[in-house]
C-alpha cells in the first residue's frame, strides 16, 4: 500500500524549483534595476524583418563570453546572404551586474546592443535549503528582467537565449527559422531548442532529423512573446529551469529539439555546472558541422503524426532485456531481419525511474529521463533504432508491459513529522515504496492536498509531499521529486 504525506519534509534538502503562488514569484523588488544600457536603435520597430532578437545571458566570464560571441559572428559571416541573417537576428548581450571587463567588452561592441541589470539588494535565499545559492535567484532574476526588456519594452515577437558558454553550428538560425515555423503553427509546441539533451556524439548521427520532447532543455532556445505573456507574470524567484519543466507550467505542450545539437556548451564550470559532470557527459555532446539548408517537409512534428510515430515504433519493437544482455550482441542476434540486407525491427527497453541509472550506462547518456517524449526517448545506436519507456508513465506501451500501482493502493496523508510507515500503520496498512512515484505529479497530489502555493521539483527521500509548517520555505506548496522516495523519511 503506499501512501501520500502531508509534512514538514523537503525543507532541510529541497531544491526548490519556483511556483505559482505570491511567495515564489519573483518579488519585483528583487529584478532590479536598468544599469548603463546601450539600446539606442533596439526596438523591434526599428528592425522591421527581425525574426528573432537574440541575447546572450553574460554576468563577470569575460573569456567564455569572447569565444561565444565570435562564433555568432563566424556563423552570420558564413550565411548566405549575410545581411538577410542580421535583418533578421538583431543581437544582444544582457549582463547581470557590474563586472567591468565584461561590461567594457560587451558595452562597445558594434555588432551587439548591451543591457544591463543591476541588483537592488542581496538575493532574500531560502535560509533552510540546502541548495541555498544566491547564484540561482540573480539567474531567475536575470531572465525576468531581460525578457520583460525584449518582449514588453522593445517589442519582439520571438527571443532566442543564449548563455555565454556556447559554441554555434552553422546552420543556427537557420534551424530556428524553419523550426519555429513547427511552434508558430501548433499551439502543442512550447519552445524550439538547438539542445538535445540525449545528443551524445556517439549516437546523434542525422542533422536534418527534429524531435518532438516533454522535458524542457534549455541551453539555446527560443520562445514567443505569447508564451511570455502567459508565464511571465508567474516566473518564480529561482530556478526558473525546473519550474519550466513542471506540467502545471508546460500544461503537456513540447519543444522542438535536434537530433545533432545545434550549440556546444564549452562552460567548464559554473553556476550549475561541475568540471567532473562536464568531462562526463557535456563534452562529449554532439555539433553539427554541417550547414544544412533545407529541413525539408517537418509535417511529422505535428502532434498527432508524432504520435502516430511513436506508436509505430513501439508496435514493431523487440523487448530488449537490458538487466542481463550487451546490447550490441543481442541486437544483432535478436533486431536483424533475416534477409533484409541490414534492416532491423526498432529496439523497446522498458525501465523504471528507479533503474534508469543503470540502464543510461549502456548508451553513456544522463542518468536520469532527459529528452523524452512522454516518457519515450529515441536513440540510434549502431545502427538500430532504441525506443527507451518509462513502463509507469508512457502511454504508447501495450498493457502486458505497463507497471500498474498496486491493486490497493490508498493515498494516505501523514501528520507533520511522521514517516509513512507510522502513518500506514496507524490504519492498517503497509507502505510500499514503489507506488510513490504513481503518486509523483503535481497533478495527482492536487487532487489530495490544496498546493495553495503551487508545485515544485525538489529532491528529498520525503517526497512527494504537501508542506504544511508555516515555518517552511516551501510552505503550501505540493512537491515531487527524480528520486525514490522512502517509507521511513518523515
Amino acid at each position: 500500500v503506499g501512501s501520500g504525506r502531508s509534512g514538514g519534509g523537503g525543507g532541510g534538502d529541497a531544491n526548490s524549483g519556483g511556483g505559482a503562488a505570491s511567495g515564489w514569484i519573483l518579488a519585483p523588488d528583487a529584478l532590479g534595476h536598468e544599469g548603463d544600457s546601450n539600446l539606442k536603435g533596439a526596438a523591434a520597430k526599428q528592425h522591421k524583418g527581425a525574426y528573432a532578437a537574440v541575447v546572450v545571458m553574460a554576468c563577470k566570464r569575460l573569456d567564455y563570453l569572447k569565444r561565444t560571441v565570435t562564433s555568432i559572428l563566424d556563423v552570420m559571416a558564413n550565411s548566405s546572404p549575410e545581411d538577410e541573417y542580421r535583418a533578421k537576428f538583431p543581437l544582444f548581450i544582457s549582463q547581470d551586474g557590474p563586472n567591468l571587463s565584461v561590461q567594457k567588452y560587451a558595452q562597445g561592441h558594434p555588432e551587439f546592443y548591451y543591457l544591463q541589470r543591476i541588483e537592488d539588494h542581496f538575493p532574500r535565499t531560502h535560509t533552510r535549503a540546502r541548495w541555498d545559492n544566491p547564484a540561482y535567484y540573480r539567474i531567475s532574476a536575470h531572465y525576468k528582467f531581460m525578457m520583460t526588456k525584449l518582449f514588453e519594452d522593445l517589442g519582439y515577437e520571438r527571443v532566442i537565449i543564449l548563455e555565454d558558454d556556447m559554441q554555434l553550428a552553422p546552420d543556427f538560425f537557420g534551424y530556428f527559422e524553419a523550426a519555429g515555423k513547427v511552434m508558430d503553427g501548433d499551439p502543442s509546441v512550447y519552445t524550439v531548442s538547438s539542445w538535445n539533451d540525449n545528443g551524445m556524439a556517439a549516437l546523434a548521427k542525422d542533422p536534418k532529423r527534429l524531435f518532438r520532447t516533454s522535458y524542457f532543455p534549455g541551453l539555446g532556445w527560443m520562445m514567443r512573446r505569447e508564451l511570455w505573456e502567459e508565464l511571465g507574470p508567474h516566473w518564480p524567484k529561482e530556478h526558473w529551469d525546473h519550474w519550466m519543466r513542471l506540467n502545471t507550467t508546460s500544461r503537456g505542450r513540447e519543444c522542438v529539439i535536434p537530433e545533432v545539437n545545434r550549440n556546444y556548451n564549452i562552460g567548464e564550470t559554473g553556476a550549475n555546472m561541475k568540471t567532473d559532470v562536464y568531462n562526463k557527459y557535456l563534452k562529449h555532446m554532439s555539433l553539427n558541422h554541417v550547414n544544412v539548408k533545407d529541413l525539408g517537409d517537418l509535417s511529422y512534428l505535428k502532434g498527432a503524426a508524432y504520435r502516430s510515430w511513436m506508436v509505430n515504433l513501439i508496435e514493431n519493437a523487440v523487448v530488449w532485456q537490458w538487466h542481463s544482455e550487451n546490447f550490441v550482441s543481442w541486437a544483432s542476434r535478436e533486431a536483424l531481419i533475416p534477409g533484409g540486407g541490414g534492416a532491423s525491427r526498432p529496439i523497446l527497453a522498458v525501465y523504471r525511474s528507479e533503474n534508469y541509472v543503470n540502464l543510461a550506462r549502456h548508451f553513456n547518456i544522463w542518468p536520469y529521463p532527459r529528452g523524452h517524449h512522454q516518457f519515450a526517448a529515441v536513440l540510434y545506436v549502431s545502427g538500430f533504432t532504441v525506443v527507451l519507456a518509462d513502463e509507469r508513465y508512457c502511454p504508447y506501451l501495450p498493457d502486458h508491459l505497463k507497471l500498474r500501482p498496486s491493486g490497493t493502493l490508498q493515498p494516505v496523508a501523514a501528520n507533520r513529522a511522521q514517516s509513512c510507515i507510522a502513518a500506514c500503520g496507524d490504519r492498517g496498512l503497509r507502505c510500499h515504496a514503489p507506488d510513490f512515484w504513481f503518486l509523483n505529479s503535481c497533478e495527482k497530489l492536487a487532487e489530495y492536498f490544496p498546493c495553495e502555493a503551487g508545485c515544485a521539483l525538489v529532491l528529498g527521500e520525503d517526497i512527494p509531499n504537501y508542506v504544511v509548517g508555516k515555518d517552511m520555505d516551501t510552505f503550501q506548496k505540493c512537491l515531487v521529486t527524480q528520486k525514490q522516495s522512502s517509507c521511513a523519511a518523515s
